[in-house]
């Protein structure tokens, strides 16, 4: 496609683009929206209304007098307790029905439904615990941190909330707070195999591999056996560069839970590291079999076949990608660039298309869908579509990097949005814990 005045070279465009979607995930991860729950408003009791035994200012009438009522005896709940009774049950109601939430897949709709719960009983067990793990879900690790806080100071004996209140304080780096706890919890219940397994993820958190393999070690021997041991522990040994003794520890995890799509991702990462791209692929593509969410698989996939050349079929990735992860604009601006660089902007455009379609809403969705179209040719399209992405973008950094994009459009038409060439490739998925 030319166009007449040629003053922004392609991949300069794709690298705007790409920064405002950077900033924009940052955002994003900070706190999705999707996410977030908010609490509903107190419950109000409300006062109750006295009726009088008989009409204001009437003569008496024994034919008309209440029974008196009857004495409060011991047993009988007096008013205070009926209410203390009515919040217990309103709050194992609020609890039930953010269990069945979370079983329906609806995980925002739980936290308020949990928040409702501790409004009523703010010592209701394990709720502050559930709803740490929802923010976890979400990594919004300081969210889950203050509720499994909140969970172990109303209840310090719920050896659960200690293990997540010490695993997020790793995940957040703070090895002072996570290593002690955990090391704490390993003398209290030597024979919990879980807490040795948390240890030695607190140590490789904290850049002690000698000191995460005795951990997980430790937790493999005791029973009963548990792949993600071996995966955890086939981590830390090919990190350390055993790359031998971190493919049986692999193996060893596939015999007790074949189906584990991590350990197949772990085995991939590890076949790439020894420049076996080939199989690589089969483990991610067994790792996708597996569970067909398991989004480091598809990041697998893409960057082995487009390390093979095989565009095509990386492309086919991609959009099995997408259909799982709708919302990750950063794989969708991937795909739509891979398109563009294979000569088939319509593919390009439909991706980009269904992106608006899945949240029209989403100012990266917007971008990624302007690009597409100046690739396409339609100029005035694409300026549309931009102004639409600078209105929805929040105010700073990133819609600065909406302007410019925009700006540039307008100094004059590309003649070229090709991607920078065909060496680009994802990065190689990070080694899952």
């Amino acid at each position: 496609m030319a166009f007449r005045a040629v003053r922004l070279a392609r991949p300069a465009l794709w690298t705007l683009l790409g920064l405002a979607l950077s900033l924009a995930g940052a955002g994003a991860g900070a706190a999705p929206a999707r996410a977030r729950a908010t609490p509903p408003p107190r419950e109000r009791v409300e006062p109750t209304l006295l009726i009088p035994a008989r009409p204001r200012g009437a003569a008496p009438d024994s034919s008309r007098e209440s029974p008196a009522a009857p004495l409060l005896v011991p047993g009988r709940p007096g008013p205070g307790d009926t209410l203390v009774l009515d919040r217990a049950q309103r709050a194992q109601k609020h609890f039930a029905s953010g269990q069945a939430l979370e079983r329906a897949g609806s995980p925002a709709a739980a936290a308020a439904a949990y928040r409702s719960a501790l409004l009523a009983d703010p010592d209701l067990p394990e709720a502050n615990l559930r709803l740490g793990l929802l923010f976890l879900s979400v990594n919004q690790i300081e969210e889950a941190r203050k509720c499994f806080a909140e969970e172990v100071r109303r209840h310090p004996d719920d050896v659960a909330a200690r293990h997540e209140l010490a695993l997020a304080h790793a995940r957040l780096g703070r090895d002072q707070e996570s290593i002690p706890a955990l090391e704490t919890l390993a003398r209290e219940r030597p024979a919990d195999p879980r807490t040795w397994q948390a240890l030695g993820f607190a140590y490789m958190a904290a850049r002690r591999p000698k000191d995460a393999e005795r951990a997980l070690r430790r937790a493999a021997t005791l029973p009963p056996p548990n792949a993600i041991v071996h995966r955890d522990l086939g981590a830390v040994l090919a990190a350390q560069g055993r790359l031998a003794d971190a493919r049986r520890e692999y193996q060893r995890a596939l015999e007790v839970d074949p189906h584990d799509a991590s350990v197949w991702v772990n085995l991939g990462n590890l076949e790439q590291r020894e420049g076996k791209p080939e199989r690589a692929l089969e483990a991610y593509r067994q790792a996708e079999a597996r569970d067909s969410t398991e989004v480091y698989a598809f990041e697998g996939q893409v960057a082995m076949l487009r390390r093979l050349g095989r565009e095509a079929e990386a492309g086919a990735a991609f959009r099995r990608w997408l259909r799982f992860r709708p919302d990750d604009h950063r794989a969708r601006f991937d795909a739509v660039r891979l398109y563009d660089a294979l000569g088939r902007p319509d593919q390009a455009l439909e991706l980009a298309r269904d992106g608006v379609r899945y949240d029209a809403r989403s100012s990266e969705a917007r971008m990624i869908l302007g690009l597409a179209l100046q690739a396409s040719g339609d100029s005035v399209a694409a300026l549309r579509e931009l102004s639409i992405a600078e209105r929805l973008s929040p105010k700073g950094l990133e819609r600065d990097r909406v302007r410019a994009l925009i700006a540039a459009l307008r100094r004059g038409g590309v003649d070229s949005l090709r991607a920078p060439g065909g060496a680009d490739t994802l990065a190689a998925p990070e080694t899952r814990r």
